[in-house]
């Protein structure tokens, strides 16, 4: 729910209670006025009846005189006793027919010598129209009162958090590679400028260690070439040198071996800052069928070193891709895909003009799948492993909008690549 719609909904959730509050009061204050009025009334009628009353010859139960119905009730002795209430009157007319409220006034008195307690009875039916009148309105007027004010609070809140929402546009616009520095303008508002002043400083900042650090990754993996050449070079000539022990030669096979490790890494790295840097921009149609088809006959030679067992179901399929991204791609996937498997194991890869699907069994994974893609995050214990494989493959499919899904469940692992501008 965004913000202007939860306060938008306090809003109204107050203005409700308020309301509801103020209804019941406007309510019960408006009883109160018309029935003290109507007392008095009361009041003021029963001195003029008491005349009248005594004018009639004889005093009937119950009569009906100046629009009041008169009760009276003989009793023994009259004293002070004095009584407003509500009551219940049935209006036998044709045209009603059901009981109407009516004010009540009993008190007790002495006419012609006998005490009666006489209770005089004033139609409500008016004065609840009244109040039920007056009670509509304020809720008509408070209705559209709250209606234009949260519409007026809903324009407001709009015109306000433009510059927010402006804001917020460019921070999901912003890209750390982007040389070109995030300006996100000015504003009448002082928290906002301040914002926006916070979030320009932050941006500058994260570009500038990012390009640090890229150079610095970039610088070390160059300067890097040339002794790692000239380790493996002087590697090679002891080997070549005069007979040596065996132990020497195992000590210099390691040291070799190590160095090709590092020379490996050393490439790896460079190839993801080149990704990262966009360096790989002349992109063309091709085919992925035959190239598939080619790394599987290159590689044929490790798969029945494992006794894979290899179904293939490849489809021809045109991708606007870099070649070397193509290859490298390509090699990742495959090579881990049977690097991990298992003796006798199985090799399943599908491609079609949706997705490229590799699928292979192997162990089951001892981490989480999440981190997977992660650069230096590996399997394997195979020494030959450097863990960012499937690190550049993230790269490569984040580079043209590929989505990459892995899952893993009864000793198979899928890998997924589906293409969104396959042709």
């Amino acid at each position: 729910m965004k913000l202007l719609q939860r306060t938008a909904r306090y809003y109204l959730l107050l203005s409700l209670a308020v309301f509801s509050t103020l209804g019941m009061v406007l309510f019960f204050l408006l009883r109160f006025i018309l029935d003290h009025a109507v007392d008095e009334g009361l009041t003021k009628t029963s001195t003029v009846l008491e005349r009248q009353l005594s004018r009639l010859d004889s005093l009937p139960p119950e009569v009906e005189i100046m629009d009041e119905i008169v009760v009276l009730q003989a009793i023994g002795e009259a004293s002070d006793y004095t009584r407003y209430s509500d009551t219940l009157l049935f209006d036998d007319s044709p045209d009603e027919m059901e009981f109407e409220p009516y004010r009540k006034y009993t008190y007790e008195t002495e006419l012609k010598g006998q005490a009666y307690r006489v209770s005089l009875h004033h139609s409500k039916v008016e004065s609840d129209d009244l109040i039920l009148t007056i009670f509509l309105f304020v809720l008509v007027a408070f209705a559209l009162v709250l209606l234009a004010l949260n519409l007026l609070g809903n324009y407001l809140s709009r015109k306000l958090w433009r510059p927010f929402h402006a804001t917020l546009d460019k921070v999901r616009s912003f890209s750390i590679q982007n040389p070109i520095a995030a300006n996100f303008g000015t504003s009448s508002v002082n928290e906002f400028n301040d914002l926006n002043r916070s979030l320009e400083a932050m941006t500058v900042k994260l570009t500038n260690d990012y390009k640090s650090l890229r150079q610095f990754t970039e610088n070390a993996s160059h300067e890097m070439q040339t002794p790692l050449a000239i380790m493996r070079n002087q590697v090679d000539l002891l080997l070549t040198g005069p007979e040596r022990s065996e132990e020497d030669y195992q000590r210099i096979q390691v040291l070799s071996e190590t160095i090709a490790r590092l020379s490996k890494l050393n490439q790896s790295l460079l190839l993801l800052t080149k990704i990262e840097r966009a360096q790989y921009v002349e992109n063309e149609w091709i085919d992925i069928a035959p190239i598939i088809n080619k790394k599987l006959d290159q590689l044929a030679v490790f798969i029945n070193e494992k006794d894979i067992r290899q179904t293939t179901e490849i489809q021809p399929v045109q991708l606007y891709m870099n070649t070397v991204l193509v290859d490298v791609l390509l090699n990742n996937l495959i090579g881990n895909a049977i690097r991990h498997n298992v003796a006798g194991g199985r090799l399943e890869v599908i491609v079609d003009q949706y997705q490229l699907f590799i699928r292979n069994t192997g162990p089951e994974l001892k981490r989480s799948s999440e981190t997977l893609f992660n650069r230096f995050q590996k399997e394997s214990t195979l020494s030959d492993s450097l863990g960012l494989g499937l690190a550049i493959v993230r790269e490569v499919c984040d580079r043209y909008g590929y989505t990459l899904i892995y899952n893993s469940a009864d000793g198979w692992h899928e890998v997924k690549v589906l293409f969104n501008t396959a042709k």
